[in-house]
């Protein structure tokens, strides 16, 4: 074996050293990424204001308990659903406003709208509205629904409440974010691999 062979099989032996190194780093980031949206939607799940989470058509693709108790409807019966189904006629065009505010990533607090419960009655709320982000692109749009009867008796505890969401989902797209560098060097090393092995069997 002379030099020139010895010297490329280390530094094959460095790139794969490497590459292990960073699919290892990947592997714990999509972890971490994993247990942060767990934690995520565990978190919406136990507010006492109504969380909802719409796609980039409307549709509904979470819905948590206290949503329920505002308006009286299942998850069940909501999930797949456009938003539209809980404005009243005179809120509608408010509310698609909102929605496409929200999708250009305006985040927006203090909107009052009457929505339409299961049993047919109609309720005030307050909502707040924030854009999702997933890899840098905007996915949805979440809502967080508040009984305005219970204002008073949540508004400090629920303080600056969008801002807690923001931050949560910008947290959210930078683990993604660091997820696809890693993919991107570890398919690097990978095109470099190969290219090794080729030029050392020709």
């Amino acid at each position: 074996m002379d030099s020139g062979e010895i010297r490329d099989d280390k530094m094959g032996s460095a790139l794969m050293r490497k590459y292990l190194s960073l699919k290892k780093a990947m592997s714990r980031k999509i972890k971490e990424l994993e247990d942060f949206k767990r934690e995520f939607f565990s978190f919406l799940e136990r507010q006492q204001d109504g969380a909802m989470i719409v796609d980039l058509m409307g549709r509904v693709t979470f819905f948590n308990p206290a949503a329920t108790e505002i308006c009286g409807y299942k998850k069940e019966e909501v999930m797949g659903h456009h938003f539209r189904m809980f404005l009243t006629l005179d809120d509608l065009a408010n509310g698609f406003k909102l929605f496409y505010d929200v999708l250009k990533g305006d985040y927006s607090t203090n909107n009052l709208f009457r929505v339409r419960c299961k049993n047919g009655s109609t309720k005030i709320v307050e909502v707040n509205a924030a854009p999702l982000h997933e890899f840098g692109k905007i996915v949805g749009g979440l809502a967080i629904i508040r009984d305005i009867s219970k204002r008073r008796k949540m508004e400090m505890e629920n303080k600056g409440q969008v801002e807690q969401f923001q931050k949560l989902d910008q947290d959210l797209d930078n683990w993604k974010r660091q997820v696809l560098e890693l993919q991107s060097e570890v398919n690097g090393l990978l095109a470099e691999l190969k290219r090794g092995k080729k030029y050392g069997a020709s």
